[in-house]
């Protein structure tokens, strides 16, 4: 048996309800980081040329139909709500890790409690056959274990949607470029992946 029909088994499917959520939760969290990290450059790129705003039909959009005046204002009203949405971006994280937190800690004590059940279901002989060091491990480290997997398996799925979210907004802003400097990259990694292989086999 797999370790992931394992898992299966041991989460019950109120656990994989939940689990669910954190995923789409992660998904929400990717986003919100995407947009923080894409969102100060044409905050720079206002701040240094004002001229960007009328240049840039996004920015001349937003800023007609605000009605600013100003082009100072504008850069000025620009920056307190990119301040604003990192303040709630830094709520976000906060909840984020609490839930996933709590989430992990509410795991490891029902897996370790259905763990205990199916153990004392088990014939008297068979009990009595287990090493009990053996049965403390099963309930207490490798519960553990499960739940440290899933909270790191979780943090690796919100990096990775991350990355996916910012290489798609590098291919809209410019796919020549990102396709150019992937085949680099790849290349790149293809070169030390062959050169370090051949320096373990000497």
């Amino acid at each position: 048996m797999s370790y992931f029909q394992k898992l299966r088994q041991l989460l019950d499917r109120e656990t994989k309800r939940h689990l669910l959520w954190l995923v789409v939760f992660s998904i929400f969290v990717s986003v919100v980081e995407t947009v923080g990290i894409s969102a100060i450059m044409p905050f720079i790129d206002i701040s240094v040329n004002f001229d960007s705003i009328h240049q840039n039909q996004y920015y001349q959009w937003i800023f007609v139909f605000f009605g600013f005046e100003d082009d100072v204002n504008f850069a000025i009203v620009f920056g307190l709500t990119l301040i604003g949405f990192y303040i709630f971006r830094g709520g976000v994280n906060l909840t984020y890790n609490y839930v996933m937190a709590h989430f992990t800690e509410e795991l490891y004590a029902r897996t370790t409690k259905r763990l205990f059940k199916i153990y004392l279901a088990m014939p008297y002989r068979v009990f009595a056959n287990k090493n009990s060091s053996y049965l403390t491990k099963a309930i207490i480290t490798e519960a553990s274990l499960m739940s440290l997997v899933i909270r790191a398996v979780l943090l690796i799925m919100s990096e990775i949607f991350v990355t996916v979210f910012i290489y798609i907004l590098m291919l809209i802003a410019s796919w020549k470029i990102t396709l150019i400097f992937t085949a680099i990259l790849i290349l790149k990694i293809l070169f030390l992946t062959h050169s370090i292989s051949k320096r373990i086999k000497v």
